[in-house]
């Protein structure tokens, strides 16, 4: 058999492949509307195909915006837990800092107490000195007084006497 018999049967053996699939009284034009639904089948398939990528690629989209939305939730959380954790450090910060001020006036206080007191006893230990200065000085006095009127009476007897 030659390729151009070949090429004549060709379309001779599709038709009753055809046949056999579709009936055996099956015309050209029934062939033919046949192919023409089945195209029209394979476009809407392929339509569908298409739809059902893009609704995926919709759903994987959203998907991404669904995760990238949870991202930022969970970085606005932890923002938020750190301007709380700043805010009571701070506060804790400035308790201490109060704390430390008070404490620190306190013992200015006590140190002023403190020279106080010692002021008070330097005063009462001088003005003691003072007085035992005082009363030694009566006391000197004093006996020179005697001396001196014993001296005179002295006299008086040596002169009594002569």
């Amino acid at each position: 058999m030659t390729k151009n018999n070949q090429q004549k049967n060709q379309p001779q053996k599709e038709k009753q492949k055809h046949s056999q699939l579709l009936g055996a009284n099956i015309t050209d034009t029934e062939l033919a509307q046949e192919l023409g639904s089945l195209q029209q089948q394979l476009a809407q398939l392929e339509q569908n195909v298409s739809q059902l990528g893009g609704a995926q690629q919709q759903s994987g989209q959203a998907q991404q915006g669904s995760q990238m939305n949870q991202g930022i939730n969970q970085l606005k959380q932890q923002i938020q837990q750190f301007s709380s954790q700043s805010q009571q450090q701070m506060q804790q910060t400035d308790q201490q800092i109060q704390q430390n001020i008070q404490q620190a006036v306190q013992q200015l206080n006590q140190a002023l107490q403190g020279i106080q007191t010692n002021q008070a006893m330097n005063q009462m230990s001088q003005a003691l000195q003072n007085a035992q200065q005082s009363f030694n000085q009566q006391g000197q006095q004093g006996q020179q007084g005697q001396q001196s009127q014993q001296g005179q009476q002295n006299q008086q007897n040596q002169q009594t006497l002569q």
